[in-house]
């Protein structure tokens, strides 16, 4: 009997010991071949350590989940595992598995803001490419309580009352993380507008009016017209120029833009009912400047307000190529209304 016993404790020994080493190497020991290939591991969002294991042991990564657990337990490295997307290798030993697995590299998506969109055109961009944003977030955010909410209150200090982040979003390209909420991403281009017009050479005054004696807010209005009223860099000095000459003399802007920001429409000249619709946007029946921005400006529009070309211009129309023709009189202006209009 106790031959048996004996023989019965030995063999619980030998297998303690071969199962010590087999966790030993695992654990520490064992490294990746040479010809060894990465592996994409992914781990979602409050994945349990076991459906980590069983991952990993799904995809050859490992050979033990017991085993794994049990390193995770033993070192406390449970709270470390993050989610996210890491590159492996097979033949990795658990203290190197755990390691990479608590140092998540973020993946990021790019995205591009075209100038000249809209709050709602950039929220549409933003949401289709982050899952993290919604249309509820996003809608909070370059609204109206956005000027608070947004972390550079020195630049959006000056939007009035009922106005939200409409051309303070500067168009460019970006990149965040794809768990990027709607917040980091205004705080971004917001920022981006006052770093990309110190770079022009335009320091933002902390009184926000500038030299020409308009406000941050007035210019981003007016560059938000020329942005869309005009292609190239020097049709937008001299459409600058003509509305700064027209609002000197009193004369109403008459911006098909402005409309078409009431209406959503896309009309090259606006019809004769559209351009009688009441609102404080419409141009042609509104003297001055709209409330607000009707779209997100790129540099070149705003400067373009602040350096415009001077000319004997009054009048002018973008043909359906995108072209501008100028006139210095009424009557030239309908010539060409006939000639590249119709």
């Amino acid at each position: 009997m106790f031959r048996s016993v004996g023989i019965l404790f030995g063999i619980i020994c030998l297998v303690a010991a071969v199962m010590g080493g087999s966790y030993l190497w695992d654990a520490y020991l064992i490294h990746p071949a040479d010809e060894a290939e990465s592996v994409v591991f992914e781990v979602g969002s409050g994945s349990s350590v076991e459906a980590i294991a069983l991952k990993l042991e799904s995809q050859d990564l490992i050979t033990s989940t017991f085993f794994f657990k049990v390193y995770v337990k033993l070192s406390n490295n449970a709270s470390s595992l993050q989610a996210g997307t890491f590159e492996l290798m097979s033949g990795m030993n658990y203290r190197a598995l755990v390691a990479e697995l608590g140092h998540a590299e973020a993946s990021e998506s790019q995205v591009t803001i075209p100038e000249g969109f809209t709050v709602d055109q950039v929220g549409e961009v933003v949401i289709e490419r982050f899952e993290s944003v919604d249309e509820d977030s996003w809608n909070e955010i370059v609204g109206e309580q956005g000027r608070t909410m947004v972390a550079h209150s020195d630049v959006l200090s000056g939007v009035p009352r009922g106005q939200g982040l409409e051309g303070y979003l500067f168009p460019d390209t970006y990149r965040f993380r794809d768990d990027v909420n709607a917040k980091t991403v205004a705080d971004t281009m917001v920022l981006t507008l006052k770093r990309r017009m110190a770079e022009g050479g335009v320091v933002i005054p902390s009184t926000l009016v500038f030299a020409n004696g308009m406000t941050l807010h007035e210019l981003l209005t007016l560059a938000s017209i020329v942005q869309r009223e005009a292609l190239t860099t020097e049709d937008m000095r001299v459409v600058a120029g003509i509305f700064l000459t027209r609002l000197q003399i009193g004369m109403a802007l008459q911006a098909d833009s402005t409309v078409n920001y009431i209406t959503g429409k896309k009309d090259a000249a606006v019809s004769l009912e559209d351009s009688r619709i009441s609102s404080p946007y419409n141009t042609y029946t509104t003297l001055g400047l709209p409330p607000g921005p009707i779209s997100n400006p790129g540099i070149d529009a705003i400067m373009s307000v602040l350096e415009p070309n001077e000319t004997d211009y009054l009048y002018f129309l973008t043909d359906l190529s995108g072209v501008a023709h100028f006139a210095t009189s009424f009557d030239q202006h309908i010539e060409n209304k006939y000639k590249y209009l119709k």
